[in-house]
């Protein structure tokens, strides 16, 4: 039995994806990118290489972003939003989350 190879993303859209992680990037030190701020604070920013995880969530509960795709960072039992998107799809969302942790973890600096 053989299974279909899922369908890669082209180079075109993973550079599209690097210019989106990009634009958030906090060039304080490796992995620091811009988060909603919560609150009356008036910017936030994380460190990716400490979080727990990081997922791509679709908001359709979130009145921001009705039905789009979000990318969070989680630390431990708390969940970041970080600044990019929201996105009409899914994939989208994912090709920003790889693109982001290939930042975070890069040895180069940005």
């Amino acid at each position: 039995m053989t299974h279909a190879q899922p369908e890669l993303p082209v180079p075109e859209e993973l550079e599209w994806a690097l210019d989106e992680a990009n634009k958030e990037v906090v060039a304080i030190a490796p992995g620091w990118f811009r988060a909603w701020p919560s609150g009356d604070e008036r910017w936030s920013a994380v460190n990716v290489r400490a979080a727990t995880q990081v997922i791509v969530n679709h908001s359709r509960e979130d009145d921001r972003h009705p039905n789009s795709w979000t990318v969070r960072a989680l630390f431990g039992d708390k969940a970041v939003e970080l600044r990019v998107g929201p996105y009409d799809n899914k994939a989208q969302a994912i090709w920003v989350a790889n693109a982001i942790l290939s930042i975070a973890f890069s040895n180069e600096r940005r």
